[in-house]
């Protein structure tokens, strides 16, 4: 089971380098220029999500994204609310 795992074809070794060789590319554009890193970062990994589970790029599934991060924002928001119960 573990050797299967660690197999080149299970991880998707060509579509994470079109991802990062996609970025790059894009980095080219801000030559001079501040990225942010974390928007950046935050992008790749989904591309590379969006690439290896879906074989689609994260521009194609970007709403579903958007969607994830704000349910998650609301449950760690729900998540520090105080309930009392008859108040």
């Amino acid at each position: 089971l573990a050797t299967h795992a660690f197999h080149g074809e299970s991880l998707k070794a060509p579509a994470m380098v079109a991802s990062a060789e996609t970025m790059l590319e894009r980095w080219k554009n801000y030559e001079g220029k501040e990225i942010e890193v974390f928007e950046e970062f935050r992008f790749f990994t989904s591309e590379v999500i969006s690439r290896t589970a879906f074989s689609s790029s994260y521009i194609e599934g970007q709403h579903i994204f958007e969607m994830l991060m704000k349910l998650g924002f609301l449950l760690t928001k729900n998540s520090l609310t105080i309930r009392v119960p008859g108040i």
